[in-house]
């Protein structure tokens, strides 16, 4: 059967239009709508009548009237309209609120993943393949995304574990990300050893520099130039490259000796472990660097 023909023959349908006309409210302002309509027709139709009549047909104050009552009457229908209406035109504008903010409410993880994208694109956060940090999860990064980004995760000892996690990009919002990637294929790594107060601490330096040195010295060269370039285009002081130590005092017992040693991006797993080797005097294991030269 005919939809239209349903619905016509439907009772529940009937009873909704039986009580839509059974609405006084409604009636009357249906009523005083139509007598709007039909008075502001009427009237402009006399007017526009009268001006024809009275003005000549070339005459630019005809067409001026002509076009003044036009408006005219635009407006009154339009201010009689939202009299009239005023009080469902209220409650639809709250329904409206309503619902725009439980739209909101419900998408808002959406909107602040979006909004996280446009930080990373607009600021330059990162891209692909640079390594970052954000929270708590370190990784490179492999697939960038409106709503959330693909990292191949790094966990301790700078080792990757095969694993991918994907980082939404509300935590850009909130969350401070570090990018390790800033000097391009080289970074400048820090890296920790903690020893004895007692212990001869020059000797240990002189250990951890002499092995820092031999680790680094195939590249060390390589590293000066685009780190140097990088940090003057940001206005920064280029910072000496080579290795260097500094203490660090953990407790009465234990000092920390920091020592920072340039390295590719991708290899400061295996520089740190050829440097903790040579200064705990550990044969060199099969993920070391080879000797340079």
């Amino acid at each position: 059967m005919n939809p239209i023909i349903e619905s016509m023959t439907d009772p529940n349908a009937q009873s909704r239009v039986a009580n839509f006309f059974q609405n006084p409210q409604l009636l009357s302002h249906l009523i005083a709508t139509l007598v709007l309509l039909v008075s502001v027709l009427v009237v402009r139709y006399v007017a526009l009548r009268f001006v024809r009549r009275a003005l000549p047909s070339r005459d630019k104050l005809r067409l001026r009237w002509s076009s003044q009552i036009r408006g005219l009457s635009y407006a009154i229908l339009a201010f009689g309209l939202l009299t009239i209406w005023a009080a469902e035109l209220q409650t639809l504008a709250v329904s409206f609120v309503v619902l725009a903010m439980a739209i909101v409410w419900a998408t808002k993880e959406t909107i602040a993943c979006i909004q996280g994208a446009i930080y990373r694109v607009s600021a330059n956060a990162f891209e692909v393949g640079d390594r970052i940090a954000i929270a708590s999860i370190r990784g490179d990064v492999i697939d960038t995304g409106l709503l959330s980004t693909l990292v191949l995760e790094v966990g301790q000892g700078h080792q990757r574990t095969g694993r991918t996690i994907s980082i939404p990009n509300s935590l850009l919002m909130t969350e401070a990300v570090l990018n390790e990637s800033l000097a391009g294929e080289y970074m400048l790594h820090l890296m920790s050893i903690p020893v004895d107060r007692n212990e001869d601490l020059a000797a240990m330096e002189r250990k951890a520099l002499s092995a820092a040195r031999e680790a680094c010295a195939e590249f060390i060269d390589d590293v000066r130039r685009p780190m140097a370039a990088r940090y003057r285009r940001h206005g920064l002081v280029p910072p000496i490259v080579d290795p260097r130590v500094t203490y660090q005092l953990v407790d009465k017992n234990t000092v920390n000796i920091l020592l920072r040693i340039p390295t590719p991006s991708r290899l400061e797993r295996q520089v740190e472990q050829r440097v903790l080797r040579a200064v705990l005097g550990v044969p060199k294991g099969r993920d070391t660097l080879p000797p340079p030269g």
